[in-house]
């Protein structure tokens, strides 16, 4: 199944219960952001806690899912390794499950060249014959894949798409107009400027806490009604500077706790957001219920 990347995804928190996935607490919220129009989800990613998981804990998260959504739902797959042979390896698996795409991020840590980024990304996507999104996000990976490397990558037919961190608006123009690349903005404050600009959707974390409110900015830019549009987007900046004011899920997942969707425990390194943060939140999160 191929899929055309756009629209607003959200890469779905892992609840969990002491040290055990919550895969009712998972189905349940997966539920929820699909009935309010969220385009597809990502498991297993940066959101996810992907790198606490284990490769068969972020299978059965996939498969946990795709039990609650059916076939047809967009899912993506996260994908994060250091060295070539594991995420090589590790895509195949999740191959299996036919995934709409594989989130594949830069390889952290070791730095490689951009020979290495490429052969890497390439290596992937031979062996998975899934649609591949590359995960841009120099400031986790360490290292930066440059317009020309990208404009190589994109001529493979399975790399069909980047999500893009911490980018210039140039840079994202760049992407946008010298790539056939799908381009999906992965900076949550970045969302409104990055749709006007010509991207193709987001991947938010954000997105998890009204999440109609997103589908409706991305619907209203679709068209044209870009004062309604941006109003919108201003009013959601609290939220989303709050949902990132400590390390990413914790402050989403204190808020979803408050909900009681899930709970808001995190697995170390990573540790619950604190009571002012989730104070915040909760607060950014009541000045839209007019909305």
């Amino acid at each position: 199944m191929q899929h055309t990347f756009q629209g607003i995804w959200v890469p779905i928190v892992t609840p969990f219960s002491g040290e055990r996935i919550d895969h009712a607490a998972l189905a349940q919220l997966a539920r929820h952001l699909a009935d309010q129009g969220i385009t597809g989800l990502v498991s297993g990613a940066t959101t996810g806690e992907g790198c606490s998981l284990s490769p068969a804990e972020r299978i059965a998260v996939f498969e946990t899912l795709r039990a609650q959504l059916g076939p047809d739902y967009p899912l993506m797959a996260g994908l994060c390794h250091s060295d070539t042979r594991s995420a090589v390896q590790e895509a195949r698996e999740l191959a299996r499950l036919e995934p709409a795409g594989l989130l594949v991020t830069a390889p952290p840590y070791l730095r490689p060249g951009q020979e290495g980024l490429r052969r890497h990304f390439e290596a992937i996507a031979e062996a998975s014959e899934r649609p591949l999104m590359i995960y841009d996000i120099p400031y986790r990976s360490g290292v930066n894949i440059e317009l020309d490397t990208l404009q190589t990558l994109a001529r493979h037919p399975n790399i069909t798409g980047i999500k893009v961190c911490g980018a210039s608006v140039d840079h994202l123009m760049r992407l946008i107009h010298e790539t056939p690349l799908r381009v999906m903005i992965g900076e949550d404050s970045q969302f409104f400027a990055a749709l006007c600009l010509g991207a193709h959707g987001a991947i938010a974390a954000s997105a998890h806490l009204r999440p109609d409110l997103w589908v409706r900015i991305h619907r209203l830019l679709q068209s044209g009604q870009l004062d309604e549009a941006r109003n919108l987007g201003a009013r959601l900046q609290p939220l989303i500077r709050a949902c990132f004011a400590e390390p990413n899920p914790a402050p989403v997942k204190a808020v979803l706790a408050r909900q009681r969707r899930c709970s808001a425990r995190l697995r170390l390194p990573l540790t619950r957001a604190t009571p002012a943060c989730r104070q915040a939140a909760c607060a950014a999160l009541e000045a839209l219920h007019d909305l």
